[in-house]
């Protein structure tokens, strides 16, 4: 177990050079995002844009959020050996103890919520602002209470809400995937059963120590971090193909 750890340490802190190297000596990845005005036709009550103008598009370069993403899971895995060196990751999985751990908590979703919508920026190229963000915030929002303290009732009704709300996040996100880059089905699986990896270890054990859920959040990150650097070099690499959308973005 102290091997492993120490790895995972090891992995946490060293990742923040690799991914720096990686975008500093791997091609950018640049993404087009865009926003679409309309309105609603009085006569037809259809859904039409005013004018071509109505697309509002700029592009932007995803190193600095990837550095970011990586910075994030470096902080974390330094207040995880703080948390494992204060003894309090021996005690229960409780939401009274997450009080005292109210920071650690705060940064490893923050970690979340950024490698998700990296993720997400990449597959969806060009991104539509409204919907990247939906799909990111509804993702990361229901795999939070998923993995949340649960006490000692555990309402089962509000588990299903909470599995069905982050399966809508996927079933957007889906949506949001375009035929610019190959693989973004693939990713979508892969962040599907990384996630699956991080709820299984937050809820298997019904009398779950901190302990257990910071070596869950510490491998999660890892895997985290290291797959979104492979995905940035990939996608770097690859030839961007222009989408036939009916629309350029200038």
């Amino acid at each position: 177990m102290e091997l492993s750890r120490g790895t995972a340490y090891g992995v946490g802190l060293s990742q923040l050079a690799v991914t720096m190297g990686i975008v500093l000596f791997f091609q950018s990845v640049d993404i087009d995002v865009f926003l679409i005005q309309a309105h609603v036709n009085a006569t037809t009550g259809a859904l039409v844009l005013v004018s071509s103008t109505d697309i509002k598009g700029m592009r932007a370069s995803l190193g600095l959020a990837v550095i970011m993403g990586s910075a994030l899971g470096a902080i974390f895995s330094t207040m995880t050996y703080r948390l494992f060196e204060s003894g309090l990751s021996g005690q229960d999985f409780q939401p009274d103890v997450m009080d005292q751990a109210s920071m650690w908590d705060m940064i490893f979703w923050m970690y979340v919520l950024v490698a998700h919508g990296l993720v997400v920026a990449i597959i969806a190229d060009p991104v539509d602002v409204y919907g990247g963000i939906s799909c990111t915030f509804m993702m990361v929002y229901f795999l939070c209470r998923i993995c949340a303290p649960k006490g000692q009732a555990l309402n089962i009704t509000q588990e299903n809400l909470n599995m069905m709300g982050y399966c809508v996040g996927v079933l957007m996100m889906v949506y949001q995937v375009t035929d610019t880059r190959n693989y973004g089905a693939s990713v979508v699986m892969l962040v599907v059963v990384v996630d699956y990896f991080l709820g299984v270890g937050h809820t298997y054990d019904r009398q779950a120590t901190l302990d257990t859920v910071a070596n869950c959040r510490l491998f999660y990150v890892c895997m985290g971090t290291l797959s979104t650097v492979c995905l940035y070099a990939l996608s770097g690499s690859s030839v961007k193909v222009a989408p036939d959308n009916g629309f350029k973005i200038a």
